[in-house]
């Protein structure tokens, strides 16, 4: 094991050699499928480069990176501590595969968007100078699978539901040993459970699944909607079935338009997705929170029905969409007379949002803050905002909480 020590470049190449070091890790696969990470990263090291590492402040850092207004509320838009600690967990992936290989390490340490710059013990800064084919090839010896890897990044959905599967598991496990009874404790009812679960999932909506003709073709029959399962929903699915996995509990997914009553009754049931999802609108629909569909689709609450604060305008450009809400709840459901739990958006951003805060200890921590103790034992409906960043979900946020 090789130890390091914190390094200070002074000249034009020892500048050189963090930059090299900075292209080979936001070119590797941890980070070249975002924009978001690499970018916070760039921005950080070469401001600190510049000699304004004192200027790396959350609110510049959104406004700068992340193109937000001036004013914008940080504890509302977390955007910059949630990607600050991605980049920490991608760094620390890439020098773990890549241990041993390189002289110059780049960190950003916890509670810092500062940069520290490490030196293996030993090795002279003189010793790590390379021109660009010389970094290059170094790169590319340290990382041979990257073409591989490029492919495997581009591969079908089916892949990237097992890939995020496993990614689930893992940052569950990582975050397990501090908050595991939080999650122990929403999980509970269904981790108890001697039966399989069944995970309904909403594929495509109702009214464009036209039953093919025993006449169509293969081709046309794969290329239906019926095969339309969308990235978000195989995220969330991911996210879902990798703690269940860690906690060794069997399941069975099925698509709403497949699973009928009988499917549902006297086992416990995960619904994902919302407005195609017929089972998900049913069930949701008596509880205080509910989804309202239409052109004007929002999250109700029963309490203030006329507000249209958790709403989505599905008429606009969908490019316009700057926050997306979602519903998590765990309940007994009468009808089905089992377990419920509702992982679903009013579209997929909120969906795949949802989903990450059903499996993280982090995002759990919310309801600690805002439920009264006890919520273990009780049903629980929460209402969660997912802002929309660079078309992507960005993290979770509750706004919204209830329990009887």
């Amino acid at each position: 094991m090789h130890t390091a020590s914190q390094w200070t470049p002074g000249s034009a190449d020892e500048r050189q050699l963090v930059l090299t070091e900075l292209e080979a890790i936001v070119s590797s696969y941890h980070f070249r499928g975002s924009k978001r990470y690499p970018a916070l990263l760039k921005y950080v090291v070469e401001a600190t480069l510049d000699g304004r590492a004192s200027d790396l402040k959350e609110r510049t850092l959104g406004v700068e990176v992340f193109g937000r207004n001036p004013d914008y509320d940080t504890n509302a838009d977390p955007v910059v501590r949630f990607s600050a600690s991605e980049v920490r967990k991608r760094i620390a992936q890439y020098y773990h595969e890549n241990e041993g290989s390189t002289r110059l390490q780049i960190e950003l340490p916890l509670g810092s968007y500062a940069p520290e710059f490490l030196l293996r013990a030993g090795e002279a800064p003189e010793g790590m100078a390379a021109g660009k084919n010389g970094a290059a090839g170094s790169a590319e010896r340290r990382n041979p699978w990257r073409r591989l890897r490029t492919w495997v990044a581009v591969a079908s959905v089916v892949v990237l539901l097992v890939a995020a599967g496993l990614i689930a598991a893992y940052s569950h496990r990582q975050g397990a040993a501090a908050k595991v009874s939080i999650t122990d404790k929403f999980w509970g009812p269904f981790a108890k459970s001697p039966q399989p679960i069944l995970i309904v999932v909403g594929t495509s909506h109702p009214h464009k699944m036209v039953p093919d003709s025993a006449d169509t073709s293969f081709g046309d029959y794969m290329v239906g909607p019926h095969h339309h399962v969308s990235v978000a929903t195989a995220t969330a699915l991911a996210n879902l079935v990798g703690v269940l996995r860690l906690h060794g509990i069997t399941y069975e997914i099925k698509e709403d338009t497949e699973a009928s009553l009988t499917d549902l009754h006297s086992r416990p049931l995960i619904l994902v997705g919302a407005t195609n999802n017929a089972w998900t609108m049913r069930l949701v629909n008596p509880l205080r929170f509910r989804f309202i569909n239409g052109p004007m689709a929002k999250v109700q609450d029963a309490k203030d029905p006329e507000s249209f604060a958790w709403g989505i305008d599905f008429s606009k450009p969908y490019t316009t969409v700057a926050s997306d809400f979602a519903i998590v709840a765990r309940f007994y459901d009468a009808t089905t007379e089992g377990p419920v739990m509702v992982v679903a958006g009013l579209g997929p951003y909120g969906t795949e949002a949802a989903s990450s805060f059903a499996v993280s200890p982090q995002y759990m921590e919310q309801i600690v803050q805002q439920m009264p103790t006890g919520w273990e034992d009780k049903n629980i409906e929460l209402v969660i905002k997912s802002n929309v960043i660079d078309g992507k979900a960005g993290p979770p946020v509750l706004v919204g909480a209830t329990g009887w």
